[in-house]
């Protein structure tokens, strides 16, 4: 079952960070900068954040 998205951000990026994003996109991991920061995201879930 797909989840639809509802929630949108818009953020600023420094140009190593959107680097970062740009190099999910070359290496094939994702297609979109939108993809790369859900990939983010959800490794981030995942992983369990950061652990206080």
């Amino acid at each position: 079952m797909k989840i639809n998205k509802t929630e949108q951000v818009t953020v600023r990026l420094t140009p190593l960070q959107a680097e970062g994003l740009d190099k999910l996109i070359s290496t094939g991991v994702v297609k979109t900068r939108a993809a790369a920061v859900q990939y983010i995201v959800n490794n981030f879930l995942i992983l369990g954040g950061t652990k206080k």
